[in-house]
Formats: C-alpha cells, sequence, structure tokens
C-alpha cells in the first residue's frame, strides 16, 4: 500500500514552491519595485487564492459530484456530513486532512478516492474550496 503521508507532504511541498513561483510570475518585477508595491503583492495573492476556491466550488458542484453526497451548501446529508465548521470525524479538518480524504476516500463510506474521476489539480481546487467553506472563509 502507498504511503499516503508521503505523496500528501510531497504534494504539500510542491504546492507551495507552485504558489511561490506563482506569486513571482503574476508580480513580475516585484524584487525591483519600491517597498510600496507589497501591497499589490498581497492583492494579487488574495486574487489567486479566490480563483482557486472558486474553481474548487465549481469541481464540487460538478465533475467531481460532491454536493450529491455532502448537500449543495455543504450541509451534510443522511449519505455525508457536512463540510461546514465541525468536529470532523476523520481528522483535524487541516487542508492536510481534507486532501488526504478526497484523494483516499474513507472505507465502509460513500467517499470514494478522486470522487467524480477528478484529477490531482481538481483534488487541490475542491480541498481548497472546502476548506474555506469549513472555516468561513468563503461560502457554499
Amino acid at each position: 500500500m502507498a504511503d499516503h503521508s508521503a505523496l500528501s507532504f510531497s504534494f504539500l511541498r510542491r504546492l507551495v514552491a507552485t504558489s511561490l513561483l506563482a506569486a513571482v510570475v503574476l508580480a513580475p518585477g516585484l524584487a525591483a519595485q519600491q517597498p510600496a508595491d507589497t501591497n499589490k503583492a498581497f492583492r494579487d495573492s488574495v486574487a489567486v487564492r479566490l480563483k482557486l476556491i472558486e474553481a474548487g466550488r465549481h469541481v464540487f458542484h460538478g465533475e467531481g459530484t460532491c454536493f450529491a453526497c455532502h448537500g449543495p451548501n455543504l450541509e451534510g446529508t443522511a449519505i455525508a456530513p457536512t463540510l461546514r465548521a465541525h468536529k470532523w470525524r476523520n481528522g483535524d479538518g487541516s487542508l492536510a486532512m481534507i486532501m488526504r480524504i478526497v484523494r483516499t476516500g474513507v472505507p465502509n463510506t460513500a467517499m470514494i478516492s478522486h470522487p467524480g474521476g477528478i484529477n490531482e489539480d481538481e483534488l487541490l481546487q475542491v480541498t481548497a474550496y472546502v476548506w474555506a467553506v469549513s472555516r468561513g472563509v468563503a461560502k457554499p
């Protein structure tokens, strides 16, 4: 059986590296600009996060079919628990935990690995969306 914790750590490490690269690409010449431009870099990073969360919303309500079990407002159903703020059954509610659940599924439940056949990019997007909603940072 594969070591998913190592995969998660590796994936998160790549995510951080990619985020840093994206920040550099999205804010060209930032290093050569005056310190006041850090506000623009921050706004750019917020915009990137919002786009990631919005993409995750589309996966949740679309190809990932997550809404079918968790409800259109992530309120939970008889099939699956709420994904809003709550005491998580299978972990601490961290981004890494949510990613692990979406990647590996939950044995003996309706939660399968990569629901709807989503790919790794979509997995990251839906993870960001669920995490943001569960923290009250984004609306369902």
